[in-house]
């Protein structure tokens, strides 16, 4: 079961965090998809994947809940366009072990791992992980030579999307822009008429993908507080 844009809120008056993909298999072992295309330097990155484990952490056990041993296993993921480490890895991954006993494991369950789109070893990590890199580096380029059937899965899921008149990259371009004109000031006019598009794209996916509405406004990365509005006009609609 996969969830996608799932914001994690830790505490009250806390940082929420705005998750990508947030999936639990059938074991129980929970994942955590992020992309990450902007290089900010290993500080930032390995910071940002801290405060992810935690703001999942805090939330695996119901409130007076005190057998820590119920906490599920988690796996924070970060896919990336760059070597963040320098290595020529594809993957690198993270558990918690003991400075002083070289070899001793805390096993607690929290795995982070950076996979890098860039890596050369490709005979050191299964060959449909590297599909995978590829295809999200390039996907034009790959997508033809897609052998592995999870990748060609996810490529064809992908390519159904982008041919959709719904949820072509057209709409998504457009409310990046109607927002960037909306953030630099413009007046009402806009802002009214990227709602208006907003709400339209909210329906439509709602209908050509089955879509509940909290689903479509994941999408479409409609902010935590404008939710409301949109909530009250689908509402109005169906009276």
């Amino acid at each position: 079961m996969g969830i996608a844009e799932k914001t994690q809120e830790p505490f009250y008056d806390s940082r929420a965090v705005r998750m990508d993909l947030l999936a639990i298999d059938d074991n129980d072992v929970i994942y955590d998809a992020e992309a990450q295309k902007e290089n900010k330097g290993k500080r930032f990155l390995l910071r940002r994947s801290r405060l992810y484990q935690s703001a999942i952490d805090v939330n695996l056990l119901e409130p007076g809940e005190i057998d820590f041993g119920k906490m599920n296993d988690v796996y924070v993921i970060f896919i990336a366009p760059f070597d963040l480490f320098g290595k020529s890895k594809y993957m690198y991954t993270f558990r918690m072990t003991c400075d002083e006993v070289p070899g001793l494991s805390m096993e607690d369950g929290a795995v982070r791992i950076f996979l890098n789109t860039h890596g050369k070893n490709d005979i050191e990590v299964p060959a449909g992980l590297v599909e995978f890199l590829k295809y999200v580096e390039n996907p034009d380029r790959y997508e033809k030579n897609i052998q592995d059937s999870r990748v060609r899965k996810l490529a064809d899921q992908i390519e159904m999307l982008k041919n959709s008149q719904e949820v072509g990259v057209k709409y998504m371009r457009l409310w990046e822009e109607l927002d960037e004109a909306r953030r630099e000031g413009h007046e009402s006019g806009v802002a009214e008429g990227f709602e208006a598009e907003r709400m339209e794209s909210i329906k439509n996916l709602m209908e050509t993908m089955d879509w509940p509405v909290e689903q479509a406004m994941n999408a479409l990365k409609v902010p935590e507080a404008e939710r409301q509005k949109y909530l009250d006009m689908i509402k109005n609609m169906n009276k």
